[in-house]
């Protein structure tokens, strides 16, 4: 199973709204590939309804980063807070039936290649139906209204992933994501390789959710202009510790020396 089903088999869609969500908290986060730290005491504060851009080198983490706050990859030593849940060691299907919604869109799209963009978008609906009290019929109906977000038309909805272009799989991905209506979104470079056109629509919809107060979000990419677009904070990602973008050093970021993780 490709790490894009996984993911999508493991998250979950909307829960009650009276679940308690605030926004993430990482604290000290260690992470590192074999001898190479990515993350050396990485410390970030979202709160509720408040969104970040996160730049930095190629190689940098950034989207080890963005993995790490949405519970996808485990930290060799730190605490990750999503809303008022402590993350650590909960797997993220348990994290959906306690309240946490989590969307994310991968840098590569993370689609199953056998299933056309319908089944795709609908996938993490159908997982969760018994959960969810959904019938088929509308699974179907908030699948295409995700679709519908994203502007792939009907004629798309029953072709496979590898006949569509580049910028329709992104924006499938896209949809994937907002089908389950997150509390906490995560996006890892929404624009690169995008014409212009399909970037000003990705642009237009990560405002959305920057605009929305349920919603925390967190965007991954090496692009300043993002920042400028979006008008949120920006945060860079240098020898594996986060900084004020404006500010160098913040209070409320921990500068730990990049050393082995241990």
């Amino acid at each position: 199973m490709g790490g894009g089903l996984a993911w999508v088999l493991s998250q979950g869609a909307a829960v009650p709204d009276s679940c308690p969500v605030s926004g993430i908290h990482l604290d000290n986060a260690w992470f590192s590939y074999g001898e190479h730290v990515v993350l050396g005491g990485a410390t970030l504060r979202l709160e509720r309804g408040e969104s970040a851009v996160v730049t930095g080198a190629n190689a940098s983490g950034k989207s080890t980063l963005l993995y790490v706050c949405a519970g996808l990859m485990p930290m060799a030593r730190g605490t990750l807070r999503l809303g008022d849940l402590k993350v650590d060691g909960l797997h993220s299907a348990e994290l959906f039936r306690r309240g946490i919604r989590c969307g994310v869109v991968f840098q590569e799209g993370g689609l199953v290649s056998n299933m056309n963009a319908l089944a795709n978008v609908a996938l993490p609906l159908r997982y969760h139906a018994d959960v969810l009290g959904l019938d088929g019929a509308e699974i179907e109906r908030r699948a295409k209204r995700a679709l519908d977000r994203v502007r792939i038309a009907e004629s798309q909805y029953y072709t496979l992933p590898a006949h569509l272009s580049f910028g329709v799989r992104k924006r499938l991905a896209l949809a994937r994501a907002i089908a389950v209506e997150p509390s906490f979104f995560f996006f890892d470079d929404p624009d690169v390789g995008l014409d212009p056109r399909t970037a000003a629509l990705v642009h237009e919809i990560l405002c959305q959710f920057r605009d929305d107060p349920s919603v925390t979000m967190l965007v991954a990419t090496n692009r300043d202009l993002l920042i400028d677009r979006l008008q949120v904070r920006g945060l860079v990602l240098r020898r594996g510790v986060l900084t004020d973008q404006n500010d160098g050093p913040h209070s409320m970021w921990e500068t730990v020396a990049p050393t082995a993780a241990r």
